[in-house]
């Protein structure tokens, strides 16, 4: 099993071993989805530094569509929300910022029904 963990591990399909953190625990109740819009001469990766330097910033993903970038954040409550997202936007990279506030998690991030499924078909191969 050891084995096969640490093979699992070596092509990054296990990428971490820590426990998972509720940021609702530790006090940040909002969550909320913000679209990026950048200024193409800066490029994604010093808006992505800007972004990793605010602990706030759960998660952030290059997309298609008609913003650059979608980041996860979380905040305190809705005006920690706006000191979050005027931090976010204090960047000259970034041109304009679409936020939508997360209700109610219907569904965790998860990866096991992903795995099993993952799992059932390389065995049927």
């Amino acid at each position: 099993m050891q084995a096969r963990l640490d093979r699992l591990t070596r092509r990054g399909v296990v990428r971490g071993y820590g426990p998972e953190v509720s940021p609702a625990a530790l006090g940040y109740t909002v969550t909320a989805f913000v679209t990026l819009e950048i200024r193409q001469r800066y490029g994604h990766d010093p808006v992505a530094a800007h972004l990793a330097e605010i602990p706030e910033v759960l998660e952030a993903h290059t997309i298609t569509g008609s913003a650059d970038l979608l980041c996860r954040i979380v905040a305190r409550d809705n005006a920690d929300l706006q000191r979050v997202i005027d931090q976010l936007v204090s960047y000259e990279g970034i041109e304009r910022a679409s936020t939508v506030i997360a209700l109610a998690e219907q569904i965790p991030y998860r990866t096991r029904p992903l795995v099993r499924a993952a799992a059932t078909a390389a065995g049927a191969r």
